[in-house]
């Protein structure tokens, strides 16, 4: 691979643990003001700043270490053989995250559609920024 190639597919992977990171944490913040609801006590502003703050850099951090692995086989296997299908990245993304999900808790439980749907729109960003270039440097070079 091209440092071209390792570049864009270090940033499609990059952008799909951020939005993965994003749709986990928008599930949270809206437990958190459910919560306050529930409790008839006003949230504060602060309260989400808080949550946002020490919420966001965490599900990163695991989100990246716990999808390293699986996705860089995906990834392997869509430049492999140019896979560039909407589609393939999507529900590998849901993989990954129901992969992901089951080594962090130890189990697949109720709970685990939020890591699936977060990989399915991790997947999506992915094709967005790198998927749907898979395998243009194999082309491009004869064989």
């Amino acid at each position: 691979m091209s440092c071209e190639s390792c570049s864009r597919v270090r940033r499609g992977w990059f952008g799909g643990c951020l939005t993965a990171t994003a749709v986990i944490e928008l599930f949270f913040l809206f437990v958190v003001a459910l919560v306050g609801v529930r409790r008839f006590a006003a949230l504060s502003v602060w309260d989400f700043v808080l949550a946002i703050l020490i919420g966001v850099p965490a599900i990163l951090f695991f989100v990246c270490v716990l999808s390293g692995i699986p996705s860089a086989a995906i990834i392997w296997l869509s430049e492999r053989f140019c896979i560039r299908s909407l589609l393939f990245f999507g529900l590998a993304g849901g993989l990954v995250g129901a992969v992901s999900q089951t080594v962090l808790f130890r189990g697949f439980d109720g709970s685990s559609w939020l890591f699936v749907v977060a990989g399915c729109f991790a997947g999506v960003a992915y094709w967005q920024i790198a998927g749907r270039y898979a395998g243009e440097e194999r082309l491009r070079s004869p064989h």
